[in-house]
């Protein structure tokens, strides 16, 4: 009876030193897998996949888990999302979806969100925004139910920012308002604001600009109280690009003029590019105005600025005032034009006098001299005209090819390197290593993503490395999803000047966009070919509901009449034929600039 006593006393003793240790040893197997999967993210963001994975594969042998077990799923999150980034999307998605599934009768409701959030992600970057908008009604309906601020919040504004992307502005505003009516707070700021400047965009679209105003009033004031200084200027500027819109141009200067002084004392890098943007945009306002010295004084600044910021000239801006400037010099001589036609007419009228024949004489001379004057002057100003419109648009797609080149070389390089930063200093941390470090890495990441992509939609990175044949090919995949298939075709083409392939590209890029916005077709083709080796043939052709062309062109309808003075200032033909419920072929033929021609600058 002694000895049962010793040993259930024993037995006891045992469960309540040891079994706290079996606790203990589940807890740090948990903090354990969390800080490998904190390192994984880190190697994620720095784009060491390898590496990553190696890790996460030494985690899954390390432990035993079940299917269902929580760590298994977490660490099959950070696998799925290294799979994602490396290139294996199709795996990616299968894993995710599987997972999904198994999440569904469990209680990891915050993963859960993860999980979905990731899907519609991904089906939003696939163009398919029916399954990206299924996906994160589910996440916020969670979020919801969990009392989830932050992933509420987040998922309001993506759901907005689909239904925006698809046209279904109603849609958009309802989840943009839901997300304004939320509390400010330092970690729901730049959502909150977001959500208003989008629902400033919307007015914008619907040409309601004071509403426009309204939003992004209260976007500022947001800014305002969290004192993001380049937040506040970036707003302001842009309430200033809707007075502009109004052509209230004064106005407009004055807010540019504001935004410029709240940076004043700012010489960050990312402040040195938005002032240069504000004051190209005070010099659109001032040559608007008709004020050209200071147009011609602020586009000066922003050069400065701009040579400040990447070393590299804006003479292609600076051509657009100058090209206006010649327009002033060609309408200076037009009018004396017209005076010396004035001249010849009191000269005619003293010879009238003198004789009934000199009279008929001076009448045919008159007129045939009056319809040379008008067709000169006619001339002119369609040269003029057409100069203008070239030197702007050659300026838009230098300053592209320009911003393409900062956001890569340099905002990209700045990233990395504060990245890079982040990674070297977190083996000084003696314990944990801060939650906001590995924030800071992910939000990195996310803006060198988002400025990767930026910079590819600005100029085309295939068009850049493999030319105009594989980047018509790229575009034509791009575009292409179950309701509209593009198509392309290439005979010969070679590589040619670069400045002569993006203007091309750009114009076949704008043809192409307005098939996916007005033509309501299934199938459009996209022919390239070469022409007694001095010509190249573009032909796109598309199977859609047609357009009446004398009507589109009245209402510079489509950018058609910007495509035509391009096509017709480079010397090429430029054919349309449509006709309602017929489809449309576009022709155009241009003069081939070939690689060896540096000289090409049309």
């Amino acid at each position: 009876m002694y000895l049962q006593s010793v040993k259930t006393i024993l037995y006891c003793l045992f469960l309540f030193v040891f079994n706290p240790v079996f606790g203990q040893a589940d807890s740090n197997r948990e903090i354990y897998i969390q800080k490998k999967l904190r390192t994984a993210d880190s190697l994620l963001l720095s784009k060491r996949y390898d590496e990553a994975l190696m890790l996460v594969k030494n985690l899954e042998n390390t432990f035993s888990f079940s299917d269902s077990d929580r760590d298994k799923l977490q660490i099959d999150y950070t696998y799925v999302q290294i799979l994602y980034e490396s290139g294996n999307k199709q795996k990616a998605l299968e894993i995710a979806l599987k997972n999904v599934e198994k999440l569904k009768i469990q209680n990891y409701q915050k993963l859960y969100i993860e999980y979905i959030n990731f899907l519609s992600k991904v089906f939003a970057e696939s163009q398919n925004f029916d399954k990206a908008i299924f996906y994160n009604k589910q996440a916020l309906r969670l979020a919801r139910t969990n009392e989830d601020t932050l992933n509420t919040l987040k998922c309001l504004v993506r759901l907005g920012s689909f239904y925006y992307t698809i046209d279904k502005l109603d849609s958009a505003k309802i989840y943009f308002r839901e997300a304004i009516r939320f509390p400010v707070n330092k970690e729901n700021e730049q959502r909150i604001s977001n959500a208003y400047n989008n629902l400033g965009v919307i007015a914008q679209v619907e040409d309601n600009y004071d509403l426009a105003k309204g939003y992004n009033r209260e976007a500022l004031a947001i800014k305002k109280k969290v004192g993001d200084t380049l937040g506040i200027a970036y707003i302001t500027a842009n309430i200033g690009n809707l007075y502009h819109f109004q052509k209230d141009y004064k106005e407009a200067i004055k807010n540019y003029k504001d935004a410029i002084l709240v940076l004043k004392w700012d010489s960050a890098f990312a402040t040195k590019v938005i002032k240069r943007s504000i004051y190209e945009n005070l010099a659109i306002s001032y040559d608007s105005l008709r004020i050209y010295n200071l147009a011609y004084e602020n586009l000066r600044k922003s050069y400065d600025l701009y040579e400040d910021i990447n070393k590299t000239s804006l003479s292609e801006s600076l051509a657009e005032v100058e090209a206006k400037y010649n327009v002033e010099v060609q309408e200076h001589q037009t009018e004396i034009q017209r005076n010396k036609a004035l001249r010849a007419r009191i000269l005619f009228y003293g010879l009238a006098f003198l004789t009934l024949v000199s009279v008929i004489l001076g009448v045919i001379f008159y007129n045939n001299y009056k319809l040379k004057q008008r067709n000169r002057l006619e001339l002119l100003q369609n040269e003029s005209q057409l100069r203008v419109i070239n030197a702007t648009i050659d300026a838009k797609e230098k300053e592209r090819r320009n911003i393409a080149a900062i956001l890569h070389d340099s905002v990209s390089a700045l990233l990395s390197s504060a990245n890079l930063h982040l990674q070297a200093a977190m083996p000084h941390f003696k314990k944990e290593v801060p939650v906001e470090i590995t924030k800071a890495q992910h939000i990195i990441d996310e803006a060198s993503v988002k400025i990767r992509d930026l910079s590819h939609q600005l100029i085309s990175s295939v068009l850049m490395k493999f030319g105009l044949a594989m980047a018509v090919q790229d575009l034509c995949q791009k575009y292409s999803n179950s309701k509209l298939e593009f198509t392309s075709y290439d005979k010969g083409i070679q590589r040619y000047n670069q400045k002569f392939e993006i203007k091309i590209y750009h114009i076949i890029e704008e043809l192409v966009n307005n098939i996916i916005k007005h033509s309501k077709a299934k199938n459009a083709s996209i022919t390239l070919a070469e022409r007694s080796g001095d010509q190249l043939v573009i032909q796109i052709i598309d199977d859609g509901d047609g357009f009446d062309l004398k009507t589109a062109k009245e209402k510079n309808g489509l950018g058609l009449s910007h495509i035509e003075s391009r096509i017709k200032y480079m010397r090429g033909v430029f054919n349309i034929n449509t006709k309602k419920g017929e489809g449309t072929s576009v022709y155009i033929a241009v003069p081939i600039y070939n690689k060896e021609d540096e000289s090409f600058d049309l």
